[in-house]
């Protein structure tokens, strides 16, 4: 067991080793990503804009409203919603505004919210165009109060809030793409860095031999390339030095 885990510890403190060793190369990669990441965010994907409609449930004309007005208008919400969100719905709006596209295609574009215990329905519609996305949203919403009513045979829902012209766009967002693209940059050149280590079985140290081959190393072979040829070199230098003198 305590041999299992100095071996766990060796490895672990050898490739902390290397990512410090090759940290330049790391934040290469790094700001590459980064870079590569926000320059096609921002250059190669078409920004899309949100404009939001809301819709307010009713459930008795009446101006006061009972708790169980309340749940009811709750529960109605959902059906409200999938009516909204439904095919005839779509084409009618697709007609009105005079948009060359198919109702699931027009659907993909919007998007319906019931927050928690309201009887308010958010009807979003995301486009490329700022004005056509809140042209969708408010027909989506002016279609629709017709729609539930003649088939749920009840009073139109009430506008509650129309949509406006969206003055930022809603994706993408650069900077979190930015970031995404530096995370994989550096986990892309750090897992090479750790493969290269774990396959990489050469024998390069005195440890090395014990650990790849079972054998206990006796001696070792100075490399003659190494300190004699620098002596030799300096021991050249000086004798020329003086003959010049």
């Amino acid at each position: 067991m305590n041999s299992q885990k100095d071996e766990i510890e060796i490895d672990l403190r050898e490739i902390l080793l290397i990512i410090r060793k090759n940290i330049l190369v790391i934040l290469a990669f790094t700001v590459i990503g980064g870079l590569a990441a926000g320059l096609f965010s921002y250059y190669m994907i078409t920004p899309k804009y949100t404009s939001t409609a809301k819709i307010y449930v009713l459930t008795n004309s009446d101006s006061v409203i009972s708790l169980s007005d309340l749940q009811m208008g709750s529960s109605l919400a959902n059906d409200y919603a999938e009516l909204i969100n439904s095919r005839p719905v779509a084409e009618k709006v697709a007609e009105n505004l005079n948009l060359d596209m198919p109702y699931n295609a027009l659907l993909s574009c919007i998007s319906i919210n019931n927050p928690t215990a309201t009887r308010i329905i958010w009807i979003q519609a995301t486009y490329t165009d700022p004005t056509i996305a809140m042209q969708i949203a408010n027909e989506f919403a002016a279609v629709a109060k017709q729609q539930i009513s003649q088939i749920m045979n009840v009073e139109e829902p009430r506008v509650a809030e129309a949509a406006i012209v969206a003055k930022h766009k809603s994706s993408p967002n650069n900077t979190r793409n930015a970031l995404i693209g530096a995370v994989l940059g550096m986990v892309l050149i750090v897992g090479i860095l750790i493969v290269k280590y774990i396959l990489d079985d050469t024998i390069k140290m005195g440890d090395d031999v014990e650990r790849y081959l079972g054998l206990h190393m006796l001696a070792a072979i100075p490399d003659e390339g190494g300190t004699d040829n620098s002596e030799k070199k300096k021991k050249r230098k000086k004798k020329i030095h003086g003959i010049r003198k």
